[in-house]
């Protein structure tokens, strides 16, 4: 069954945003440099301080033979809840997908989630995040899922010698395609090395599997890179490879993180 929102309740989630930033505009942020959350699939277990507000947006673009897709925004606020929790509020992106013969295009499915950081790294034990959210069926009908997507997800992260961080993590989804329901399930691990206070890199694969009839796993071989301006400012860009069936799709992307 698919859940469509109604339009009183698609503008108290386009208003959310805006009433979390109101609650913490008065609060100190943590002198800590930022942190963007974009430069990879396995993410940091790292959470933004309380009462911080940080926006990440961007832009990515893959090709396939004739088939290019690109998404323009991928907007989120992420919201410092308390010492370890933070909201993840993801915006809609306009999404386009063309072939020689068609295209495809509109607004994206917003998101709604709540990272919490269970531990700091200790020793040989990892630091362990754990977030739970769901995609909100705001996209337009070609392109958004139609109804709530379920998502729980588990990141791990050790620190190592000379600057590097080991970076794992899974996620499952209970996911929506032309009106159907089936499981996606993310895993991915990487590695990050600080190059300098304000450059950091990482090198990753990730592997998605579906129980959707038919579907192929897809592999993914990706880079990234980050660059800290200020103490409140980062840029990054990242490029992959993704692989289904023998078949590759390339892929890159460009984004910024900003703080207040």
């Amino acid at each position: 069954m698919t859940l469509a929102l109604s339009r009183p309740v698609a503008r108290a989630v386009a208003a959310l945003p805006l009433l979390l930033a109101a609650a913490c505009a008065t609060a100190r942020p943590a002198a800590a440099p930022i942190a963007t959350s974009r430069l990879g699939i396995a993410k940091a277990t790292g959470t933004v301080a309380r009462g911080v507000v940080q926006l990440e947006a961007g832009y990515s673009r893959g090709h396939q033979d004739g088939r290019t897709r690109q998404t323009f925004g991928e907007t989120m606020l992420r919201v410092g809840l308390g010492p370890r929790t933070e909201a993840r509020i993801g915006l809609s992106s306009y999404q386009r997908t063309a072939t020689p013969s068609s295209r495809v295009e509109g607004r994206g499915d917003a998101s709604l989630a709540v990272k919490h950081r269970v531990r700091d790294a200790a020793g040989l034990l990892p630091a362990i995040a754990v977030t739970l959210g769901s995609t909100v069926p705001t996209g337009a009908s070609q392109v958004g899922a139609g109804a709530f997507q379920p998502e729980a997800g588990l990141f791990t992260e050790w620190k190592l010698p000379a600057g590097f961080r080991a970076l794992a993590m899974a996620s499952y989804r209970d996911a929506v395609a032309a009106g159907g329901r089936f499981g996606q399930t993310t895993v991915a691990a990487g590695a990050r090395r600080s190059l300098s206070t304000a450059v950091a890199a990482q090198l990753e694969y990730a592997r998605a599997t579906s129980t959707r009839a038919g579907a192929a796993d897809v592999g993914q071989l990706r880079a990234g890179a980050a660059l800290r301006l200020t103490p409140s400012l980062q840029l990054d860009a990242w490029a992959g490879r993704a692989t289904a069936a023998g078949v590759h799709e390339h892929l890159f992307g460009l984004g910024f993180a900003h703080r207040w």
